[in-house]
């Protein structure tokens, strides 16, 4: 197994800084922890800061990365911003202020430099946020499924209008789908939406603004030549 380092800062609203560092195994979703050249042992980010408002901030991997958001309770309390170091250019503010509760996480995936797993992340207009995920292998349609529940698009987001999206993938030159990314089709196949995808070895990700209605059966995919 593969390992690479990443690292991070958080900030808060009061100026208090949150420090990140850990070795990470690729391939495997785990908690980023605090740094412990500054917090002594290593902890969750609401362990070590409970009350703090994270307003911003940026974690970055050494190699490849495919998403990274704050858990509270099983489920995505907010999306973080993320890099690849070499290529980060921003620290951007969180699509919403979050404040820390004991048992918060941050959690990350990491992976090789020619991992393909691909990462669909929304903020709708109620302010939830969700992230997909498919595997391309090969000349395909990948469904992106949700991560935490394995549902399609439509069954998580039911009624809501996505508002805010990214769309990561290495194999953005093999991507065929509309816009070169993610598309988000209705019922009877027509087109509701379009994320365009970001190379993250390339360029750092960032959030979009959109306008992608969704219903019960819509699905998300992306289609790669090979």
């Amino acid at each position: 197994m593969t390992t690479q380092d990443v690292t991070g800062v958080l900030n808060c609203s009061s100026g208090f800084k949150i420090p990140l560092s850990a070795t990470i195994t690729d391939g495997t979703e785990v908690a980023l922890t605090t740094d412990t050249s500054f917090t002594v042992t290593a902890q969750n980010i609401g362990d070590f800061a409970p009350g703090q408002t994270v307003v911003s901030g940026l974690i970055t991997a050494g190699v490849n990365m495919s998403y990274c958001y704050i858990l509270r309770k099983g489920l995505i309390l907010s999306l973080v911003p993320w890099a690849i170091k070499g290529v980060a250019c921003g620290n951007p503010a969180l699509h919403r202020a979050v404040t820390l509760q004991p048992g918060d996480q941050l959690r990350v995936f990491t992976m090789v430099a020619s991992g393909r797993n691909a990462a669909l992340s929304v903020v709708t207009n109620q302010g939830v946020p969700r992230i997909f995920t498919g595997l391309a292998a090969g000349a395909a349609t990948t469904q992106l499924l949700d991560l935490q529940t394995s549902n399609t698009v439509g069954e998580t987001l039911n009624g809501s209008v996505i508002t805010q999206a990214q769309f990561t993938s290495i194999d953005q030159a093999l991507i065929t789908s509309v816009a070169g990314g993610a598309q988000v089709t209705m019922s009877n196949g027509n087109l509701s939406g379009a994320v365009p995808a970001t190379d993250p070895e390339k360029v750092q990700p960032y959030l979009k603004p959109a306008s992608i209605p969704v219903a019960l059966n819509f699905t998300a995919q992306y289609i790669t030549s090979a």
